[in-house]
This record gives structure tokens, C-alpha cells and sequence, in this order.
């Protein structure tokens, strides 16, 4: 069984250190298969916790059950985790390799399946498309397409004139934060969710907030060096050669379903496209796990050969 409390370590990079962390079995073997799992641009290493406050714990019950194998994950470079922030912002592409290098460093020859959402999908259709580095043997992309859409990139773009023009950057963060939750969500559950604009506004704002209190200052890089990496890339889907799963969500409008749709026509070998109505938009990654576990669990060997299955949450 995958234990939720991870063992942390770091790694040098040629692009500064990276921290990371491995979730396996207290007696597992340190040459199980490994299975790479990355989220979105505020994701830490931390996936998991004992107190349930892990950045992705809902994902948690689709991993525990598995006898042997370990998961890696890793705090991005110019994050809000404890890796380091490059001088100069990183391409999507520096990103992939330095998290690439990361698993050579520790011995990592090939990842028996890499699991990404939203920004930790996006670096799984380059690690899988790069021609070096560990070799991705299977790939699931939650939330993620191979270029941007229009719209997610005229939001960052409008993120970075609010941190311009802002009074301070700690308003600016706030800000940024509170535009980035309405393209995050959908138009049906702000509809659902508040009585009036005002409401809607008060929350969007408090969640700004809230992400500068987690992480103060640091908190300035997610729209100085990740965001802005995400306006600027492009996977090529043909030089995928390894099995795809691919999950969208019908409201996403980060991910939109035009463009997760394209990237399933154009895989060379997509195992299974799902496509997932939720109100929740682009964070359907996160709030519906319960919808795509099943599926996830079956495309990657080691976890369909569990014995133990969990039907709730064990912490």
C-alpha cells in the first residue's frame, strides 16, 4: 500500500535545485516501477497528507491500493514549494527537462506511467515527446491539451498588466489570483453557487488573498515564472509513441474541449479519451477525481493489478 506521507529529497539540476518527494510502501522496493505524478502551476510535491490537506489528496485512493510501486513528485522551479526560483523564467520546455534530469539523477530509467494535470500535464506530453531522459511508457493528461487556447493565454496576458499596474505586488498577486478563478470554474456554478456578483466577487477576491497568505511572496512567482511559460509552447502529438489516456472536462475553458479533443485525433495511440461534464470547469481535475479513478486505475498496469481496493478515503 502507497503510503500518504512522502520522503522528500533533493536533486541538482542545470537549472537549480529541485525538490521532490516519493510515496511508496514502508517495505517497498526502491526499484518498483515508478509513476511520476505532477499537478498545476500552485502544486506542490506534497500530494498527500496525513491530515488530508495534500495538494492533490483526492487523487490519493487511486494510488494507495497498490502493493508495489513509488510515486514521485515534484515542487516546480519558481514555485510555491521548495525548489528553486531561477533568475530568469523558465521555458515549458527547461521545466521538462530539469524534471527529467531529476529522475535520471536518482536512477530512473523509465516511468511506468506519468500522471499530469492541468501545468504537470502539459510537461508530461513534452517529457513523452522528447527524444531523452527516462522513457514514458504510458501518459495520463487530465485538464491539459498540447498548445494553449486563445483564451487561457489572453488571461495570463491580462494577469501580467494587473502585477504591472498594481499598487503593490501583494495586491497584484491578489488580483491575478481572483481573475485566474473565473476562467478555473464555470459560468454554471457561479450561477449555482452565489446569489448575486457581489458574492461571487467577495469569493474570488478572498481566494487571492488566500494564496498570499499561504505563501507570502513567493506566491508573486506563480505569475512571474510559471504562468507565463504557458503562453508559449507546443507539443507535436505525433512524436507521442507511447499509449494516452487523455481527460477533459466539458466546461474547462482553460483546456477547452475543441483543443483536448484535437489532441486525441492526432495521438498516434490515445488508449481512451473522456470527456467529463462537471460545473467545476478546469478544476474537474482536482474536485472530479471520483468520475475518472476507475478509468486511470485500469490504464496503468501496476495499479490495475492491486488487490486491495479502497472505497473510501483511509486517512
Amino acid at each position: 500500500m502507497v503510503l500518504p506521507v512522502g520522503r522528500s529529497f533533493y536533486t541538482n539540476t542545470r537549472f537549480g535545485r529541485v525538490k521532490g518527494f516519493r510515496y511508496a510502501a514502508d517495505n517497498g522496493r526502491a526499484d518498483a516501477p515508478v509513476i511520476v505524478i505532477q499537478g498545476g502551476i500552485s502544486a506542490t510535491g506534497q500530494l498527500w497528507r496525513l491530515d488530508g490537506s495534500g495538494w492533490w489528496q483526492s487523487l490519493y485512493n487511486v494510488f494507495a491500493p497498490a502493493e508495489d510501486v513509488q510515486v514521485i513528485s515534484f515542487d516546480y522551479l519558481g514555485g510555491v514549494g521548495g525548489s528553486d526560483t531561477p533568475t530568469q523564467p523558465l521555458t515549458v520546455t527547461e521545466h521538462t527537462q530539469a524534471y527529467t534530469d531529476a529522475l535520471t539523477q536518482l536512477g530512473v530509467e523509465s516511468v511506468e506511467a506519468w500522471v499530469g494535470g492541468s501545468f504537470g500535464g502539459v510537461l508530461g506530453l513534452h517529457a513523452a515527446a522528447q527524444q531523452h531522459g527516462p522513457v514514458i511508457r504510458r501518459l495520463a493528461v487530465i485538464g491539459a491539451a498540447h498548445k494553449p487556447s486563445i483564451q487561457s493565454a489572453l488571461l495570463r496576458s491580462f494577469q501580467q498588466l494587473l502585477l504591472q499596474h498594481a499598487e503593490s505586488p501583494q495586491q497584484g498577486v491578489i488580483l491575478a489570483r481572483a481573475l485566474a478563478m473565473l476562467t478555473y470554474r464555470s459560468a454554471d456554478e457561479f450561477e449555482q453557487r452565489f446569489a448575486n456578483s457581489d458574492d461571487a466577487l467577495q469569493y474570488v477576491l478572498a481566494q487571492g488573498e488566500r494564496l498570499l497568505r499561504r505563501h507570502g511572496n513567493q506566491a508573486n512567482t506563480l505569475f512571474t515564472h510559471l504562468t507565463p511559460a504557458l503562453n508559449d509552447y507546443q507539443v507535436d502529438p505525433k512524436r507521442i509513441s507511447c499509449p494516452v489516456q487523455v481527460i477533459g472536462f466539458a466546461s474547462d475553458s482553460i483546456a477547452p474541449t475543441a483543443l483536448v479533443a484535437e489532441l486525441e485525433a492526432l495521438l498516434p495511440h490515445c488508449h481512451s479519451y473522456l470527456s467529463i461534464e462537471t460545473p467545476y470547469g478546469h478544476d474537474g481535475f482536482i474536485k472530479n477525481v471520483a468520475d475518472y479513478q476507475q478509468p486511470l486505475r485500469h490504464f496503468i498496469p501496476p495499479l490495475k493489478t492491486s488487490r486491495l481496493e479502497l472505497t473510501e478515503n483511509p486517512l
